[in-house]
């Protein structure tokens, strides 16, 4: 038995280049929680590029509720925008996503909504209250 090309790891310095820089800075997300209105709820969390971190969503309703993210710098059209992202949340139920720490990026911005149907062309509003959403983003 020959060992291969890749049975032994570069020394530690070879891995490391000015192209990657090392640092010890945490990442200092910011929050956002919203408690849903009466509506599509069509809400801009942050309208330049940004990047996902979590996203804690509670539903109190009786049916599923979904959570739509949108790659947009504006509140989004409900209906005619094209989610980048659904989220189902069961009735009575709680959704916890984790993008790691690299996180999600939406180049554009960071939006929105909640509807009570999956499909991107929904528009049916849900109750006050029903639903609530946490989200960690820089």
């Amino acid at each position: 038995m020959q060992r291969g090309t890749y049975a032994t790891e570069p020394i530690p310095a070879a891995q490391v280049s000015s192209s990657q820089p090392v640092t010890s800075t945490p990442i200092n997300p910011s929050a956002s929680n919203i408690n849903s209105a009466a509506s599509t709820n069509s809400t801009s969390i942050k309208s330049s590029g940004g990047v996902l971190y979590l996203i804690a969503i509670s539903n109190s309703a009786a049916g599923a509720r979904y959570v739509k993210l949108y790659n947009k710098a504006s509140a989004p059209t409900v209906g005619t925008d094209v989610p980048i992202l659904v989220i189902p949340v069961a009735a009575g139920a709680s959704e916890y996503v984790d993008f790691g720490v690299l996180g999600y990026r939406c180049l554009t911005g960071i939006a929105l909504a909640i509807t009570a149907n999956m499909v991107d062309t929904d528009t049916t509003a849900i109750g006050a209250s029903e639903v609530k959403v946490a989200i960690a983003y820089t």
